[in-house]
């Protein structure tokens, strides 16, 4: 053995015997595995970010939301440090019935300690029934707060008996700072894209939203970010607007290279243009989009209101997004000051080194990359 004094190295026999210890274990309930819905990936593409950034050592580990799990689920669920639920409007009054969140009653014996992030309650409703009120209580974490993306939500989930709850708006807008926000135009753009609401549709509104688009824009392009947008967005455009693969890796590669706006029904494809930087206004169709509006100032307008739409288009407007900093914050923080010491697996640095030297085997390859 050669002892080695250089904090950049540790006692590997010691690390390897430890290593089922050393490592936390995440779960992540995705709401993108089973989902027609392109907004999903973009929820998770965020709350990923959000996780690595809080527990860059961990193994992470993805389960479905939009399944009933099976015993292997339950299994490797059973063994993880953490549950974290991926935004989306999961949560809802009837939670036995018509289901986004896939939960069973047999799940009040399996599943516990889910921790939210940036989830939301699936339309306007009643307060929750005694099931649903039970189910939340049982599942969801007594631990630690849960972060949900409106005000709306939170306090749906404290009539139903969960009340350490923070309203941080939706984990997908927690990049649209002052700062990034000051850097979006604050002029039309030459070019628009636009997405529709293929399974909420109003033809007249959206006919009315198209044809006022084809009016102020040089080109007005479309996204399907669910296959039934397609159909309908044929059927009212008549062959007047341009497409896009309908895939999240185009969409996204297209706001980076183009000189656009977005004006469109898509919650979160607006918000995606939003994090590209383009001046964005969404046509509110449901409570997500007005809730979330009411609480951060994010530029909506209603799908019918085609005056507000024209203003919008024509008038100079700067976008400013009121983030719940203190309660993004908050939300953070709880994990920050529980995460364990992790392997770094670059420099090790992130390990606790023994109060002695540490010792290295001299066949050991010493080379660390920097």
């Amino acid at each position: 053995m050669q002892v080695i004094d250089d904090p950049r190295y540790v006692d590997l026999e010691k690390l390897i015997s430890n290593m089922s210890t050393a490592v936390q274990k995440i779960a992540v309930l995705d709401t993108s595995v089973t989902s027609l819905n392109l907004g999903d990936e973009i929820i998770m593409d965020a709350s990923r970010k959000v996780l690595r950034e809080l527990f860059p050592n961990a193994f992470f580990v993805t389960l479905p939301t939009h399944e009933f799990f099976l015993w292997e689920s339950y299994r490797v669920l059973k063994d993880c440090d953490y549950v974290f639920v991926g935004g989306s409007n999961l949560l809802k009054s009837k939670m036995m019935w018509h289901n986004q969140w896939k939960i069973s009653p047999f799940d009040l014996l399996l599943r516990r300690d889910c921790i939210l992030l940036g989830c939301g309650w699936w339309h306007y409703q009643n307060q929750a029934d005694w099931y649903s009120r039970h189910l939340l209580r049982r599942i969801l974490s007594q631990r630690y707060q849960h972060s949900v993306r409106d005000e709306y939500s939170r306090q749906q989930l404290r009539t139903a008996g969960v009340g350490n709850v923070l309203n941080t708006a939706c984990v997908t807008m927690w990049q649209l700072t002052a700062e990034h926000c000051a850097l979006i135009p604050k002029r039309r753009a030459p070019r628009a894209i636009t997405t529709l609401t293929g399974y909420n549709p109003n033809p007249a509104a959206d006919r009315a939203v198209i044809d006022t688009l084809l009016k102020h824009y040089e080109e007005v392009v479309l996204w399907v970010q669910q296959p039934e947008d397609f159909a309908y967005g044929v059927a009212l455009s008549s062959g007047r607007l341009k497409l896009i693969a309908p895939n999240l890796e185009a969409f996204t590669s297209f706001l980076r290279d183009n000189d656009v706006d977005y004006v469109g029904s898509r919650l979160h494809g607006g918000i995606r243009a939003l994090q590209m930087g383009k001046r964005s206004l969404i046509l509110a169709v449901d409570n997500r989009a007005v809730e979330i509006s009411r609480d951060t100032n994010l530029p909506i307008a209603l799908r019918e209101d085609i005056g507000a739409i024209n203003h919008w288009i024509n008038v100079p407007f700067e976008t400013r997004i009121q983030l719940p900093l203190q309660a993004i914050a908050e939300w953070k923080q709880q994990f920050v000051d529980q995460e364990a010491t992790l392997i770094n697996p670059v420099t090790y640095s992130a390990v606790k080194r023994p109060t002695q030297q540490s010792v290295v085997p001299s066949s050991v390859n010493r080379t660390v990359v920097s």
